[in-house]
């Protein structure tokens, strides 16, 4: 079976450690053509924000939810107000410690379906991206 290749991805994870074990899952797949790391979802919406036209838009953005400066709700609300988002395809996929229904029931609400624990596995990795 031909694996799916993906263009970029796009992490955003506060913790070093988290970010390191999910960089090493996806790089091992050989998926991914280019791993971006944001460290909160600032930094992360900045980022998006200097991409000038909707293909160079990553494939996938990892988003954790607590984090610093802004969270992960607060940066899916502003990444729906972006003017190239219409024009993407980008999945968001959470990824959390949290099995908190709120926070699953808040990114529902914001359009996120996909939900994976922290840090991400190869199996859950590979199964988001078969689903793209």
């Amino acid at each position: 079976m031909q694996v799916k290749r993906i263009k970029s991805i796009l992490l955003i994870e506060d913790d070093e450690i988290t970010n390191f074990l999910n960089q090493t899952v996806i790089e091992e797949t050989g998926i991914a053509d280019e791993v971006i790391v944001a460290l909160n979802g600032q930094e992360g919406l900045t980022y998006l924000q200097s991409i000038k036209c909707p293909e160079e838009f990553p494939t996938l953005i990892l988003l954790d939810i607590n984090m610093p400066v802004l969270d992960g709700f607060s940066f899916v609300e502003e990444y729906n107000r972006l003017p190239l988002v219409k024009e993407t395809s980008t999945k968001i996929v959470v990824l959390s410690t949290s099995s908190n229904s709120t926070d699953m029931n808040q990114m529902r609400s914001l359009g996120i379906t996909t939900c994976l624990l922290k840090p991400l596995s190869e199996t859950d990795f590979r199964k988001v991206v078969a689903e793209l």
